[in-house]
């Protein structure tokens, strides 16, 4: 009744003033249920949305709805927070840590927040402006793991009551469900309508930007099919990501999965290109840019297994988003998911052997001793093993990278198959075959006795970064160096 009570004031002042207390009761309604329990690490009440579920403890507590001396989630605490929020509003500063670590207040902004600016509520794929924006700003669903709307409901009854004469979106006996972008098995919403439903909203998002915009938003979720759906929409509508910061996350949004502190804030901007790609110069792009991160990450900040992988993650999205739908393996494109799918195992695993570190001094252009000490200390292989193999010599004082007709490379080759003892890597056996396709010698029986798939991807590899089909076609790949582009 607080916020109905008549007053001589204008109209807009007194709905400002009545939507003011309803904010402050609506979020006093957290604390002041059965279904709260006493945070003993604090000495305080509970949330009853800490997990973002509802969640019934097991010795549940009242509060004192009105507020006493001390205590928290009250009315009159809670009505302060919203105070705290108008005042700011009206006189909006910014801070930031000086040069000697302290934290400095700017003076007030000139434009008060909300001022010049209009607030909206829709389904945005109801929009039908085009080339509008410069930026649009979201933070989108979860795919399963909040169902929003279903929580919702929890503030949506109270707030009905003063609202419903006032907002048209107050009509309904509860929030929206159907419309919700998540994956529900309660309402037979599946991944696949995920995809599809975030698809379409992608797609007004790119009609109404500008052709220079950028669309931000943050995302995160443990599940690698999650991340899957996500990256396949936003470049099936035409996005790339261009770059990923962390940020620190709300922990309580998070219901299962290893604990994180960080979510990634994804910028992407609209792009029609797509440069093809192998997937073995890719997956070493990735296994370069995920250890990069790492290295850098553990040497200068104490961050859990959790945190890295999350932006690790963002780093290799954004490497893939440049070649969407335009990735070969084996003579076929991969999708999303396979790529997602295989991100989430190098992120785990990052080993960088000597056939990595080669395919690298191969794609640099006149590779020298320099080079090659410089992949060494982000890998997995050492200087003795490459020499071993014979992959590189010295010439006085010369670099020199070994192509498979080095005399000495195809004599340490035809040695370990001429042994049989299992300890042929793929290089070995690609350099093998090649030495016997140009001599014009069956290789029949080697490809039966070796993995196919492993040998094509390695040679589609090995084309591309060379520049020389033959790869391709001594392992009976019917693909032109065109169908990769120019790296």
């Amino acid at each position: 009744e607080i916020t109905r009570r008549p007053t001589a004031q204008p109209a807009d002042q007194t709905r400002n003033k009545a939507e003011y207390l309803l904010l402050g009761a609506s979020e006093a309604l957290r604390y002041n249920n059965m279904m709260v329990s006493y945070n003993t690490t604090y000495n305080k009440i509970g949330d009853l949305f800490r997990t973002n579920s509802f969640d019934p403890p097991t010795y549940p507590i009242e509060n004192n709805i009105w507020g006493s001396r001390a205590g928290s989630g009250t009315f009159s605490s809670m009505f302060d927070m919203v105070l705290n929020g108008v005042e700011y509003a009206n006189n909006p500063t910014d801070r930031h840590i000086d040069e000697n670590g302290d934290t400095v207040e700017t003076k007030p902004f000139a434009m008060p927040v909300g001022e010049n600016s209009d607030i909206f509520q829709n389904d945005m794929r109801e929009l039908s402006v085009e080339n509008e924006f410069d930026a649009v700003i979201t933070d989108p669903p979860y795919y399963d793991n909040i169902i929003y709307s279903e929580l919702s409901d929890y503030f949506y009854v109270w707030q009905k009551v003063v609202l419903e004469q006032e907002y048209d979106c107050f009509t309904e006996k509860q929030t929206p469900r159907v419309e919700s972008i998540v994956t529900n098995p309660y309402l037979d919403k599946t991944a696949e309508d995920f995809e599809h439903e975030m698809g379409e909203a992608l797609a007004v998002i790119n009609r109404v930007l500008k052709s220079d915009g950028k669309l931000v938003f943050t995302y995160h979720h443990s599940d690698s099919e999650s991340w899957g759906e996500l990256l396949r929409s936003l470049c099936n509508n035409e996005f790339e990501v261009t770059a990923t910061y962390p940020v620190n996350s709300d922990l309580n949004k998070f219901t299962k999965g290893e604990a994180v502190s960080f979510d990634i804030v994804i910028v992407a901007r609209p792009s029609d290109e797509r440069q093809p790609i192998s997937w073995n110069s890719l997956r070493r792009h990735i296994v370069r840019t995920a250890k990069e991160t790492r290295e850098t990450l553990e040497d200068n900040r104490e961050l859990s297994g959790g945190d890295i992988g999350v932006i690790e993650m963002g780093k290799c999205f954004q490497e893939y988003s440049k070649h969407h739908g335009q990735v070969q393996r084996a003579g076929d494109v991969m999708s999303a998911k396979e790529v997602v799918d295989e991100i989430y195992g190098i992120i785990q695993e990052t080993d960088r052997g000597e056939e990595d570190i080669y395919l690298d001094l191969q794609e640099d252009w006149n590779p020298t001793y320099d080079d090659l000490s410089k992949y060494l200390r982000r890998s997995d292989a050492s200087e003795a093993q490459m020499k071993e193999k014979h992959l590189f010599r010295m010439e006085g004082g010369d670099f020199v990278l070994c192509e498979w007709d080095d005399e000495k490379r195809q004599a340490y080759v035809q040695s370990k198959v001429e042994e049989g003892n299992g300890d042929l890597t793929t290089l070995d056996k690609v350099h093998f075959l090649r030495y016997r396709f140009e001599q014009g010698k069956s290789t029949s029986n080697y490809l039966e006795q070796w993995n196919e798939d492993e040998l094509r991807e390695l040679c589609e590899g090995l084309a591309e970064v060379t520049g020389d089909e033959t790869y391709l076609k001594m392992v009976g790949v019917d693909t032109s160096l065109t169908e990769f582009g120019d790296e």
